[in-house]
């Protein structure tokens, strides 16, 4: 039988097991896909890691392309729902924009799996199903462009280009690099670029990194009071 003859997968299951079971197939897939990418994974792959037969994961899911985009839907949920309740907080621009950031840094560092999926994203973007890393993503930047542009009318954001995929590119393109390649790159030493210290360092470059390139001075928090113009000088000069 065909993929393109194979019945729809059957509406899940309503019981707690059936939900555990589809829980524990997308955690397999998530570290399938992450360690072989989207052409190199089998079903039987994911399946085997489980104990299940081919047949049963059907049952979840109709073919791999299916599997694939629920999976990825599934891994990055939290992070857009942490970037979305970032971007949509009752506060100035420029804080809701290093809320993102940090948001971003701090899912992406506590799960490093996100960072190499969204490489094999990129490798294997001529051979899945969609070129979008999960299937809901579009919604996200429909929110972010807008926001982008208000911020620019009201003067809160002074940015160096037009659109905002360059301070996108540099953020989230560093964050990936860090998550992913840096450790296999870098001599074995004293250097762990997942601890707690290093992690935090990676923010604050990420959250510069955005300033510059959108033109804004850093967010003055609710009780606190922003130095004066003679201590940042003093305070970049060190």
């Amino acid at each position: 039988m065909t993929l393109a003859n194979k019945p729809e997968a059957k509406p899940l299951r309503s019981d707690t097991k059936g939900e555990r079971t589809r829980s524990a197939i997308l955690a397999a897939a998530e570290a399938q896909f992450a360690r072989r990418g989207y052409a190199a994974t089998r079903l039987d792959d994911v399946a085997a890691e489980l104990d299940m037969t081919g047949a049963a994961l059907f049952y979840y899911f109709r073919d791999k392309g299916a599997l694939y985009d629920a999976m990825m839907e599934h891994a990055f949920g939290t992070l857009a729902a942490r970037l979305g309740e970032a971007l949509s907080a009752p506060t100035s621009i420029t804080e809701r924009i290093e809320r993102a950031v940090e948001a971003w840094v701090d899912t992406v560092l506590a799960r490093p799996a996100l960072a190499r999926l969204i490489l094999r994203h990129i490798a294997d973007a001529e051979q899945h199903p969609t070129k979008r890393v999960y299937p809901s993503s579009d919604t996200f930047f429909r929110v972010a462009w807008p926001f982008f542009e208000t911020a620019k009318k009201s003067g809160e954001i002074k940015p160096l280009h037009a659109n905002p995929y360059h301070v996108a590119s540099a953020v989230i393109g560093s964050t990936i690099f860090y998550a992913a390649a840096l450790a296999p790159l870098v001599p074995s030493g004293d250097f762990d670029p997942l601890s707690s210290d290093e992690i935090a360092a990676h923010k604050r470059d990420a959250l510069h990194t955005a300033r510059h390139f959108l033109g804004m001075r850093p967010a003055t928090k609710k009780g606190e009071t922003r130095p004066s113009k003679s201590a940042r000088k003093t305070a970049r000069a060190r």
